[in-house]
């Protein structure tokens, strides 16, 4: 159902079932940022790990500490309504967060280890895609592949039948970037895919605007649903306050339409249309200086590394 009332952020209308994750982010930037210059820690943090001599070998959590940062910077309220530190915050959001998925699985990969977490690995490999960077893009949607059937190969289904085997966003991103990218695999959920996600699937390249609303709505409805914090017995897909507010599964579903010449349709619902207003023709801009020269490192340091 599509919202009626909305949250307005610097005018821009949001869907009003992120007001309270504006209001955390604001809080959040203001504690572990402004007061505490968490960021600036972190970078001096990966700057010590690049001097150091030998193998680059990157604390587990900096990498992600970064990107979390500017992922939270983009859905403050300041940030929503000012397009040159949206632009940043996206963009690098989005590079640091692809450097994590990629650096814990292409150390991981060769081994019979999987340290890769479902749902938000999804999203992270998503975020290329969502802002149409199409080499990156499928360089993400390959590894995916690869992460998620490896785990099916070593895991039991008799033991393992959530997680990777859950039919939603990780399995409808599975099947997307296969179909858009032309990837065969032999990944399969437990169960089928849900029928939000499932209709998207069947639709994604529609010409027929209604039926393409229609399907995306739902889909936005069910992002919605599934959007809050994990609990000891249920692990919900959007835990992060970035994957609520920039839904990367569904934005990826437009960036994709215009990148074969489906017509481009608004969805009618807030969740998707005010994000993809601002990411759709997003400015270019250089990429963050540590982060080439992480990936720089890791390339030359694990062969394994793509």
């Amino acid at each position: 159902m599509v919202a009626k009332k909305s949250n307005t952020t610097g005018g821009l209308l949001w869907h009003p079932s992120l007001k309270k994750v504006f209001k955390g982010c604001d809080q959040w930037w203001q504690h572990s940022m402004v007061d505490s210059n968490v960021l600036e820690g972190r970078f001096a943090t990966l700057h010590v790990e690049l001097q150091a001599p030998g193998v680059f070998v990157p604390a587990l959590a900096t990498l992600h500490m970064i990107g979390h940062a500017y992922a939270t910077r983009a859905c403050t309220t300041e940030t929503a309504h000012n397009p040159k530190l949206l632009v940043e915050a996206l963009q690098y959001a989005m590079q640091f967060r692809a450097l994590d998925f990629r650096k814990v699985a292409g150390l991981s990969l060769p081994h019979e280890h999987q340290p890769l977490r479902p749902f938000l690995t999804g999203m992270q490999s998503a975020g290329p895609a969502m802002l149409s960077q199409w080499a990156l893009a499928e360089v993400c949607a390959k590894i995916l592949i690869d992460v998620a059937e490896k785990d099916l190969r070593m895991k039991p289904l008799s033991h393992y039948p959530d997680g990777w085997r859950r039919g939603t966003s990780d399995a409808f991103l599975i099947y997307l970037f296969s179909a858009a990218f032309d990837l065969e695999t032999s990944y399969r959920p437990k169960d089928s895919v849900c029928p939000e996600y499932q209709a998207v699937l069947d639709s994604w390249r529609t010409d027929d605007e209604a039926v393409f609303c229609k399907v995306m709505q739902a889909a936005s409805d069910f992002h919605i649903s599934r959007s809050r914090g994990s609990t000891n017995r249920i692990d919900y897909e959007f835990e992060y306050n970035f994957d609520r507010v920039y839904p990367a599964e569904l934005l990826a579903v437009q960036a994709l339409r215009r990148r074969v010449g489906a017509p481009e349709f608004a969805v009618g619902h807030l969740l998707v249309d005010t994000p993809w207003s601002l990411i759709r023709d997003l400015p270019e801009m250089a990429p963050h200086p540590l982060a080439v020269q992480a990936e720089a490192r890791l390339r030359q340091d694990y062969p394994s590394f793509r």
